[in-house]
């Protein structure tokens, strides 16, 4: 028999990165709601109405929270809800009202960098000269986030198997939201990947793992916090610029809009269920506006042409 609360479900449905910020949400949400200091996972989210979530929304515009912390808030709420519904303890009509509550409109965030191309060369460069073992698995690391735009959390839990060579393809099982899809590999990556399966030797097991000094843990996979120190270690001394694993997604999907990639196809590529999710990681400068607009031309008659 399944006793989990719909908070608990709703939660239990979500990947571990995912998870934990939105039980940070709920944790402030159950304080602004003055509820028992518990865990957030045994509260009755699913029990709240439209007009209490609509006021907790403008006290958290009030205490001058972000639209994004704002709908990531919003999201859990009404999620908790719908679950609740669909297990027979929300009635109809507060599901409707409550699923009628808008989001906030988000502006594209400043926050974060994208590389332009010629510091990805030498951050490849640099780091492919470092011969050892754990050299040769950070430049397939950097090659492979920065030519598939991965997650963190999606790149510390692939394996040897996920890597298709013949077809080109990383099989990516454990995407956000649950969510597998197929990631297209271009032809310059997969020289990086098959130095670290020769180093390796093993072809089984999580693709990347700890090294210590010349041994290769292939038991064990690489933390997403070791990823991160990698990425921010390796950057820095290679570019002295100061860049984390999402700076690398957002390099990828910046500089698919600017070899053109058409904006849908560039949402699919990353992995994102919403277009508008993508737009917001476009690190694009005013310049490429004014190279769109200079290609305008109706064609019309030039003065004193007649």
């Amino acid at each position: 028999m399944n006793n989990k609360t719909p908070t608990d479900l709703f939660l239990s449905r979500l990947a571990k990165t995912g998870r934990r910020s939105l039980r940070s949400q709920l944790s402030v949400t159950a304080q602004l709601l003055e509820w028992p200091n518990e865990d957030v996972e045994n509260l009755p989210f699913h029990q709240l109405n439209y007009a209490q979530i609509e006021a907790i929304k403008r006290q958290r515009l009030d205490d001058n929270k972000s639209a994004r912390t704002i709908n990531l808030m919003l999201f859990a709420l009404k999620s908790i809800v719908k679950t609740g519904f669909l297990m027979g303890l929300v009635e109809d009509m507060q599901w409707r009202q409550v699923q009628a509550i808008n989001r906030l409109s988000v502006n594209p965030s400043n926050r974060g960098k994208a590389l332009v191309p010629a510091s990805v060369n030498q951050l490849i460069d640099h780091c492919y000269q470092d011969k050892r073992l754990i050299g040769i698995r950070d430049t397939c690391m950097l090659a492979l986030l920065l030519s598939t735009g991965l997650r963190r959390f999606e790149l510390s839990h692939l394996t040897v198997d996920d890597i298709q060579l013949n077809d080109h393809l990383v099989i990516v099982k454990s995407g956000k939201g649950k969510k597998s899809r197929q990631q297209p590999l271009p032809l310059w990556t997969e020289q990086y990947i098959s130095l670290w399966l020769e180093a390796r030797q093993l072809d089984t097991g999580y693709l990347f793992n700890p090294v210590w000094v010349n041994f290769i843990k292939t038991d064990k996979r690489l933390s997403c916090a070791a990823i991160y120190q990698v990425v921010k270690a390796r950057t820095l001394a290679a570019t002295g610029i100061d860049i984390s694993p999402h700076d690398l997604r957002r390099t990828y999907i910046t500089e698919l809009l600017n070899q053109k990639v058409d904006l849908s196809t560039a949402s699919k590529l990353a992995g994102h269920a919403n277009i508008t999710t993508t737009q917001i990681y476009d690190k694009r400068n005013e310049s490429v506006m004014r190279d769109a607009i200079s290609l305008l031309d109706y064609k019309t008659p030039q003065p004193g042409s007649t």
